[in-house]
């Protein structure tokens, strides 16, 4: 997958996984990177086979 994006967040692992799910239109991969030791904030690595699901997803980051 050519198109990915780093991002941390305090939310849920599950509320991005079902937005993926709900707004990609091409496959897409999640590696968890890191996770802090109370597992509040979680680095995750997000690839994309398509570039608008990337794209799509930046703008919709802040909700996580």
């Amino acid at each position: 997958m050519a198109h990915g994006v780093q991002f941390t967040f305090s939310g849920s692992l599950e509320a991005v996984e079902d937005w993926l799910e709900d707004n990609c239109d091409g496959d897409f991969r999640i590696v968890i990177v890191g996770m802090t030791d109370d597992l509040k904030r979680k680095t995750i690595e997000l690839m994309f086979a398509n570039a608008d699901d990337r794209e799509r997803f930046k703008a919709s980051a802040d909700q996580f």
